[in-house]
Order: structure tokens, then sequence, then C-alpha cells
């Protein structure tokens, strides 16, 4: 089965630095194959024949026994991603005056969807699935004034991990070139 990885808080300038070539050689080494990573940032994708739950245990093996900070992370089996990429509405398109983002809910994520929804902004849009958070703030430049530029130290920041839209649409490319 195939699988997306997303590591959070990593490699955001000189804090936390994790190379992705040896965070692909260590997964290799754990046993997953087809390791590829895209862009600097935590984005991996691996086949393994074990179970989802299986695949969460081995990496969070692999990264605490390798890295000196705790590293939060969430593992999306293709299908689910690929299904929930399509629930998408039809404003989060990544057109216009507007920031596109993907939260990924991570392994540790809480019951945070209705205390997001509790502290939107009027400029904000929000639509959740299971394992995703598409958010579209009305204006590039309105961050402050979003709830998204507001949630910065909150546990439900620490427990996402957010993507451009491009971003996350590489993801779905890459997913879907994948045959394994």
């Amino acid at each position: 089965m195939d699988y997306l990885l997303i590591l959070r808080g990593i490699n955001g300038g000189s804090y936390h630095p994790v190379k992705m070539a040896t965070l692909r050689a260590l997964l290799t080494a754990a046993g997953f194959v087809h390791v590829t990573s895209y862009a600097n940032s935590g984005n991996l994708c691996f086949t393994s024949n074990q179970s989802q739950p299986a695949c969460e245990q081995r990496i969070a093996a692999v990264l605490s026994n390798n890295f000196a900070f705790p590293i939060n992370f969430g593992v999306f089996a293709k299908s689910a991603f690929l299904a929930e990429l399509q629930q998408a509405p039809t404003w989060w398109d990544g057109q216009g005056n507007r920031q596109h983002m993907c939260l990924f809910k991570l392994q540790d994520y809480g019951e945070h969807d209705t205390w997001l929804h509790d502290h939107l902004a009027p400029i904000d849009q929000v639509a959740m699935t299971p394992h995703l958070i598409f958010w579209t703030v009305a204006a590039t430049g309105n961050f402050q004034h979003s709830w998204y530029g507001q949630v910065w130290g909150t546990a439900f920041y620490r427990q996402t991990s957010t993507r451009s839209y491009r971003t996350t649409h590489k993801l779905w490319q890459l997913l879907q070139e994948r045959t394994t």
C-alpha cells in the first residue's frame, strides 16, 4: 500500500534540520520501499505491506531514535488522501487574491474541529474532512486578521502541518503516479 508521510516543524531555516536524503535512507533501512520525497519540508511517499498504525509506530521509532528533537508527523493512506482531496470545496481552487492552504491533521490531532469553527474570522473559509482542513484566507495580505494568523502556538497549530495549494496538488500528482 502507498502512503504519504507529512512531517511538521523541520527545516525552517536552521530550525530542526533534517536532510531528506538521510530520512529516505532511514525509512528504507526500516523496511519501507519506494521512499521518495518532495521539496525539503517533510513530504514523503513510501510503500509498505504493513497497516497504517504499524507504519506510524515504525516511523515514530525511526524519528525518535535518530533525531535529538521531537518531530510530529502524520501518515495518510494514498486512497484516503486522494478521496479526501476530491472533497475540496470549489472555493479552494488556488485562484484569485486569496491564500489557499491545506492543513494535515497529524497523528495526535485532538478534537479541534469545533474549536476552529468557533474562532474563524469573516475572511476565513474552512472545510474539513477526517484528515484534511481546506483553508482559504480572502486576501493574501490579511493573515493577521484571519484566524489562521492567530493560531500560532496553540495545540491546534502543533497538531497540524500546513502545505500550500501548489504543494498539496504536487503531492496528489506524485501519489497518482505511483503504481505500487
